[in-house]
């Protein structure tokens, strides 16, 4: 049987951790390689929260000849945090090389989580990155607060995804991200840009009260089961260029702002320009 971590304060608080407590994210990986779930509950959690730091891992590209080495980790836990703190960075995927990520070519490392995965009303005070992570089990960020980064570029969502309330003050990359199951993000806040350029919806989407006050582009992106854009407000340019849309897709009250873009916008087939 699975170990459960405990970092209670109290022998009769099974499961939580109090407001005052502080943990490295060096012990919750430790943990983690032992076999242990983490279950947290108002913690702060200092340093760099790296997942591609486990030691269960493959290689599932040998470098060499123009090839990059990758490797994917696996988080067989399940990763619980509610309310808590991260101050560092939050990593499920990162690349060795030089510091800028467009010339870095060394090793890939790549995580891939197995069991349920929940970051309530957490807050994330740097960089998040789960780019060509895998969730396959729900994954939940509902009230997350991500101050930098939140980086979900080709990541896999295999059950539903819960992004409610969210808020980003830093640009939300979604692109090429593949969601399997439903999506809630209603209520979200986007305070920079939002990319779902590409991003896979195969099943309902909640975007309903959402606010963009970025850039939002949801370029060649198809909704086959739907979406919720109800009272949503994009204050910058709204880029539906290309966007499929189909039944039972809502737009009751959605603001598209002064500079909305649908060209060739289709809606079950049809020219879509913004209302039903």
């Amino acid at each position: 049987m699975r170990a459960l971590l405990v970092l209670l304060p109290f022998l009769f608080s099974p499961f939580t951790v109090s407001a005052q407590s502080t943990i490295s994210a060096d012990k919750l990986i430790a943990q983690l390689n032992a076999g242990a779930d983490i279950e947290l509950t108002g913690a702060t959690i200092t340093g760099d929260l790296d997942f591609t730091r486990i030691t269960d891992r493959e290689e599932i590209q040998r470098g060499g000849r123009g090839n990059q080495q990758q490797w994917r980790y696996h988080v067989r836990s399940k990763v619980r945090f509610v309310d808590c703190t991260f101050t560092g960075d939050v990593w499920g995927f990162r690349i060795e090389g030089k510091d800028d990520d467009a010339n870095k070519t060394g090793p890939a490392h790549m995580a891939d989580f197995h069991e349920e995965v929940l970051f309530k009303n957490c807050r994330f005070k740097e960089d998040v990155n789960f780019k060509y992570s895998r969730f396959l089990e729900d994954a939940d960020f509902p009230g997350a607060k991500f101050e930098e980064y939140a980086g979900f570029k080709y990541t896999k969502f295999s059950e539903d995804a819960d992004f409610a309330g969210m808020e980003v003050k830093d640009d939300a990359n979604f692109k090429y991200t593949n969601f399997r199951g439903l999506v809630n993000m209603a209520g979200a806040t986007f305070q920079d840009d939002a990319d779902f350029k590409y991003t896979d919806f195969q099943g309902g989407v909640d975007l309903s009260r959402t606010t963009f006050d970025g850039d939002a582009s949801f370029k060649y992106t198809k909704f086959p089961e739907g979406v919720n854009f109800n009272n949503a407000r994009f204050e910058r340019i709204a880029d539906f260029k290309y966007t499929n849309f189909q039944r039972p897709s809502s737009f009751e009250g959605t603001d598209f702002g002064s500079r909305p873009d649908f060209k060739y916008t289709k809606y079950d087939g049809r020219k879509f320009n913004g209302a039903l």
